[in-house]
């Protein structure tokens, strides 16, 4: 099994806010679902929605895996 290469970054905004960032190629659909679990997680805690827009065809794989309701 190849190696997935990943970087991080942490970013600090002018309010002095920082965000760190993780990248990895070749994502997966478990990747994915572990962010849209974070996401979710903090959007319960905090009221704000963090998670990014998805595509029409990944929307419709998580649909149908029941992984996610509309």
């Amino acid at each position: 099994m190849a190696t997935r290469k990943e970087t991080t970054s942490r970013i600090v905004l002018a309010n002095g806010t920082t965000l760190d960032i993780r990248m990895l190629d070749g994502v997966l659909i478990d990747d994915l679902l572990i962010q849209g679990i974070k996401a979710e997680g903090y959007r319960v805690i905090t009221g704000r929605e963090v998670f990014p827009e998805i595509n029409r065809k990944t929307l419709d794989y998580l649909l149908r895996i029941g992984v996610i309701t509309e």
